[in-house]
Parts: C-alpha cells; structure tokens; sequence
C-alpha cells in the first residue's frame, strides 16, 4: 500500500509531501491544477521515463520518493530479499531527475537501474488510465486483462521464460543446421590439410637440423681441406713431423741429469702438449671420416627440405611452425567431428524445451478457457449496473493461435450492445462513450481480483454522468475497501463516494506559480463538492446539495 509520496521541483510542483490512507481516496482539483503532475511523478517513482524539462524552473533537480507497504504484497517482499533490498514491511522508492537530463533510482537506498524500479512498481501499484478504452483496441490487451482477472501471472512467466528457453536454444541449432554446408567444406579441407601433413611426418627439429646438414655438405671440399692440411703439419706427411720432433726434444732434455725446477716444467709441458697433439690428430681424422660427401645423401636433404618448404609456403606459415600448425589443424579437426554429436544433442534438448513448453502454455490455456466465462458473466453485470442493459460480451479463442511467449492462445473480446444484435469484435461495433463504459466495466472487474493492493484510477469515468457516475463510485469504493483505490476525478458523484478526499490547487504568486495537494476535513469537503456540482458559484443549495451526497455516503458505509 502507498503509505507517503514526496514530490519535489517536478513542473510546478515544488514541494508536495502526503500521507495516503487505505480504502478509496478521491483526487479532485480544477482544470489545470497539477492532477497529472502528481500521476506523472507517481509514475517516475514506479520506473518510467524521465525528460530533464519536468524539473522545475531555476531549479538542479526534482525528486520524487514513494513509500509503500509491502506488508500485503508477499511477491514484491520475496523480490527485494531476493536482492538484498528488504527493509522489513517498509519499500522506499527514490528517483532523482537532473536538468541536464541524468537519471537516478534507488530502492531501500540502494542504487540501482531504472529497470530494477520498474518491475518491483509493477508489484506495488497498478495504474488505469483515461485512455485505457483506446488499448481495447488491441487484442493482445485482452489477453493480457484475462490474465490479471484470473491471477495467472505466475504461470504465464513460467510461459514465457520456457518459451524464451525453448527459442533460444532453438535459434542456435538452426543457425549450426544452416552452417552444416559451410562446416562439411571446411571438414573436408581440414582432414586434407591434415592427412598431408601426417604424411609428411615432420618432427620437432627437423627442419633446423637438415638445413644445419645441408649447409655443412655443401661447403664440405673446403672443410675437408682445411682439415687435411692441418693433419699433414701434425703428422709425417708434411714437411716437417711435428710429433717426431717433440718426441727428440722430450728425449734430449730427459738425457740431461739435472734437477733444475725450469727444466723440470719443460718437460711436463713437453709431454702434455705431445699428448694433445697425438688426440688432436685423432678428432682430425674422426672429423674426417664423418663425411660422407656423396650426391645421394646431398639429394635426399635438398629433396626432404623442398617438401617441408613447399607445404609450409601452401599452409602460409614458416617450415619450423609447421609441426604446431598441423596440432591447431587436428584440433579443430576433433572439435568440428563432435559438432555432429552436439548437433544431435542439441536436437533433442530443443525438442524437450518445446515439450515443456507447450505443457505449460496448454495447462495455462485451459485455465484462460475456465476463467473466460466467468470473467465474461462479471462483466456483463457491470455493464447492466452501467446502464448497459441487454448488452452480451464474451470471448473468442482464436482455434489457429500460434505459439508465442504469452502462451498458444489469442483471445479477442465479443460483444453485443442492443438485444437481437450478434456479438461482434469491441472495435467494430462501440461508439467512444460506449467503449469508455465496457473499458470500465473490465478494469473493475479485473481491479476486484487484483493481487496488487494500490489502484489508481485516473479519470476513467469519463463520459459518463448522473446515476450511472453514482454507480461507478460505489464499484471503486467497494474496490478500495478492500485494499486502496486513488482516484482521479471530476465527477461528484464520483469524489463524494471516497473514504478520504484529496484535493490539488494551483496557487499563483506574484512571480511564482505552484501545486499544492492536501487532504479535506468535512467542511472543506462540502465546499469541494459544492464547487463540483455547482462551478464558480456556490450557492447554499449547492452546498446543501454536497452535504447530502456526502451524508447519505456516510449512512449507507
């Protein structure tokens, strides 16, 4: 229940601050007084959108903060602890608007997005507008009007979440079937790839070993060379035999008898150094016989690395990543494979979701089919007590309706407004004053089954007058007392059929013009009614008159 709305520099609303009581409470103001800027912040509080010109002249921002009770509202009390947003029994609603247009919104104190503000409003309050005869107009409001009158709103999100479910995954697997072509080329070109390259047996390596391979034979005269003759100055091919002649010196010195520490040391070192020669003619001769300098073996290596080169230039990568190339081809490889299998996973997972969902959306139809008749006998008994009598109205469920996220039904509103008259589509047959009385008839009936406990009318007994105006007070009072109904109005009947009485006045200064709202005591409420009845003169009469609507109100509750 709406408990308090704070208004701040919205329009010429500069400060309006008020405490809403339960049961039905009449707004009512002249022509112009700010009625619609206190629905239009009510509807800021609950989400809507926000244009930096509402905030007041001269002024840096506008606010609006609505406090309701979620004492009775066991889905909004579920939602915010949900999210960590409860504050106990008491939900605050705060949306700041800049004049440069930025937008604010907070629940409990908490910052959050705008979209946040607009499904928890949806739980609190639900708002009926003058014009909501025009969106009669549109078959999927009839729909959606079954739908509250019958409290189906759990099961039709449990609907439309296993339809979003199902066409979602569905989506995915037709845009895999639609690839499937695309896919089988590229498999095709991948196993290819692949089998080229197995074939090819490249290993980690390879490549730099046989280019090192390959430039080493090809300069093989010059190392073989160069190794010869280094042999020769070491060996007794050469003109002088070096190790014959370390032999005599080493042989020479140890002749001489002679303990002498220097000579000692030429000796040793005599001795390595005819050790390292006699190894190093060794390795040299090892060296040489490593090669094999044959046209075979230079063929094979220049042949092995024309291969591995031409298929690296062909893959578009260098010859030593070929081996890491040919890994991220078998990878996709295995993982376009098991796109088969997921293909034929995914299938039957589509096809589950769509047997959920057309369990749910055919239980939720047969509910709508059970509700509808008793819907349409409730309000049919309006449309008497709105001087309606004769008139017939049903609904019509559409035998070929498609699937979609609402459910599997399309359901349009029938009536008949004279006896004899067959029933027809609303659109067809409805004059203006006619379909703002059927719109009221459905809005009330669907306001007396309501889950939400705050409903707010704003001036739907448009068109109407006299006893017929009496009649709908009586509707919203009995609605209100079972919950709360504010209701904008212009009608006295209408306003005198209130628990409580609100009324909104424009006060002019001399360079300021603002809104004010406030509640009536009884006299004040005589007077308001009188000025109803009576326009710009109230005459005693008129006061009489006001005070005798309202005592007999008082009498019959």
């Amino acid at each position: 229940m709406l408990k308090n709305l704070l208004i701040r520099n919205i329009a010429i609303a500069d400060n309006i601050d008020i405490d809403w009581q339960p049961g039905m409470t009449s707004i009512s103001g002249e022509t112009g007084a700010g009625k619609s800027i206190l629905l239009n912040s009510l509807n800021l509080a609950l989400g809507d959108r926000a244009e930096s010109n509402i905030v007041r002249h001269g002024e840096k921002r506008a606010e609006v903060v609505a406090s309701f009770s979620v004492e009775r509202i066991p889905m909004a009390a579920k939602w915010l602890l949900e999210r960590d947003l409860d504050n106990g029994v008491e939900c605050i609603l705060r949306r700041i608007v800049s004049s440069d247009g930025r937008s604010r919104a907070f629940i409990n104190g908490q910052p959050v997005p705008l979209a946040e503000l607009k499904t928890l409003g949806e739980f609190l309050i639900d708002i009926h507008s003058q014009h909501a005869h025009q969106s009669l107009m549109r078959t999927d409001t009839h729909l959606r009007m079954l739908d509250e009158y019958a409290g189906l709103g759990a099961k039709t999100a449990q609907v439309k979440d296993a339809w979003v479910s199902w066409q979602g995954l569905d989506r995915k697997l037709k845009q895999l079937v639609q690839n499937t072509a695309e896919k089988n080329a590229r498999l095709q070109l991948l196993q290819y790839q692949c089998d080229e390259l197995e074939e090819l047996d490249l290993q980690d390596g390879e490549v730099e070993q046989l280019e090192a391979d390959f430039k080493r034979i090809d300069k093989s005269t010059v190392l073989l060379a160069g190794a010869h003759s280094a042999l020769s100055k070491l060996g007794d091919d050469g003109d002088i035999d070096l190790t014959q002649e370390l032999k005599s010196a080493l042989h020479l010195l140890q002749g001489l008898n002679d303990s002498s520490t220097h000579l000692t040391n030429a000796l040793s070192l005599l001795d390595s150094a005819l050790i390292q020669i006699e190894e190093s003619s060794h390795d040299l001769n090892s060296y040489i016989e490593s090669f094999v300098v044959d046209d075979e073996t230079r063929f094979q290596i220049e042949e092995r690395l024309n291969q591995i080169h031409e298929l690296a230039r062909k893959h578009r990568v260098n010859s030593p990543d070929l081996v890491a190339h040919q890994q991220t081809l078998l990878a996709e490889l295995a993982e376009l494979k098991n796109d088969d299998e997921l293909l034929v996973g995914l299938s039957d997972d589509v096809e589950r979701r769509k047997l959920t969902y057309i369990k749910l959306a055919t239980a939720l139809s047969k509910l709508r089919k059970k509700k509808a008749c008793t819907f349409a006998e409730e309000v049919v008994e309006k449309l008497n007590q709105l001087a309606m009598p004769g008139a017939k109205f049903s609904l019509q469920f559409n035998p070929e309706g498609r699937a979609s996220s609402v459910g599997i039904d399309q359901v349009e509103y029938l009536i008949s407004l004279n006896p004899g008259q067959p029933l027809q589509a609303l659109a067809k047959v409805a004059s203006g004053g006619e379909l703002s009385r059927v719109s009221l008839a459905i809005q009330v009936v669907c306001a007396e089954h309501s889950t939400i406990p705050t409903l707010v009318f704003d001036e739907v007994d448009v068109g109407i007058s006299g006893a017929t105006a009496e009649i709908v007070g009586h509707m919203l009072r009995s609605v209100g007392a079972r919950g709360q109904v504010i209701c904008v109005t212009h009608l006295p009947q209408v306003a005198s059929l209130g628990h409580n009485h609100c009324i909104v006045q424009k006060v002019q200064g001399l360079e300021t013009t603002s809104t004010h709202i406030h509640q009536l005591q009884a006299d004040q409420r005589i007077d308001e009614i009188a000025r109803m009845l009576g326009g710009i003169d109230i005459t005693a009469q008129t006061r009489a008159h006001a005070a005798e609507m309202l005592q007999s109100h008082l009498h019959a509750h």
